[in-house]
């Protein structure tokens, strides 16, 4: 039944049925984090390390997020949502991380706390080096086909589900490049998967802001963003601890 109705909206899709996406809206994401998935991809960490862990932890349930990409045509910008109560049970909002994409001058300036510090990471946009397979599935109302790559500083396996119906290359999070909006994400066989839930158009003339900050941030680049990233990892080997612990998964 799965596959009918999949081949059924691809032919949809082949015959120019499928409605175009407004210029200006947002995209809601459903985020969910599975532990267990995040700690059997972590091939550092010893046998009796690992089940100590399992042993404290492993019993942790799968839990959710929320976050919204709202675009137009020159920019985007991702964000956590700030009410998580219906998804955690709680109301929290997660440290600041913010994805801000200029699409017509290809810059970022994007906004993330990590280390007890407020980065802002200014540099040209930058993708990885997907390989686009040939699975088919449907998200949000949108025939999508799959790509992969490797992280190859996490050491995580993304695969992305792009729409092929809605020709602009960005996504959630950092992830982009890809000849259709990236609709989920779904990292190490679906420890983090980053799905699109609802679509909505915006005003046509809406703005895309920059996100605010406060003043007493530090300006790098996307280099040098990734240098730290390596470094902490480095430090977590060497302690037999997750990274995922101080890091975005």
């Amino acid at each position: 039944m799965k596959l009918t109705i999949i081949s059924i909206s691809f032919s949809l899709f082949i015959t120019g049925v499928i409605f175009a996406q407004p210029e200006n809206g947002n995209i809601n994401y459903i985020i969910k984090h599975k532990w267990s998935k995040k700690m059997a991809a972590i091939d550092y960490i010893s046998k009796s390390k690992r089940e100590h862990y399992d042993y404290v932890w492993g019993n942790e349930p799968e839990y959710e997020e929320k976050a919204v990409l709202m675009y137009n045509s020159n920019s985007y910008r991702f964000e956590d949502e700030e009410d998580q109560s219906k998804y955690v049970g709680h109301s929290w909002r997660s440290s600041e991380y913010f994805i801000y994409r200029e699409l017509e001058n290809h810059k970022t300036y994007d906004v993330i706390r990590m280390f007890n510090k407020l980065y802002v990471i200014e540099d040209s946009i930058k993708y990885p080096k997907w390989r686009v397979l040939n699975d088919l599935k449907e998200i949000a109302g949108h025939i999508c086909m799959n790509a992969q790559y490797t992280d190859t500083i996490k050491n995580n396996s993304i695969v992305a589900w792009f729409a092929l119906d809605w020709p602009q290359n960005f996504g959630p999070e950092h992830y982009g490049g890809l000849p259709g909006v990236i609709l989920e994400i779904n990292i190490n066989n679906g420890a983090k998967v980053i799905r699109a839930d609802t679509i909505i158009a915006a005003e046509p003339n809406r703005i895309i802001a920059k996100p605010e900050h406060k003043k007493r941030v530090k300006n790098i680049t996307q280099t040098e963003y990734n240098q730290l990233i390596i470094d902490y990892i480095d430090e977590c080997k060497k302690e037999e601890r997750p990274y995922f612990w101080g890091l975005r998964y």
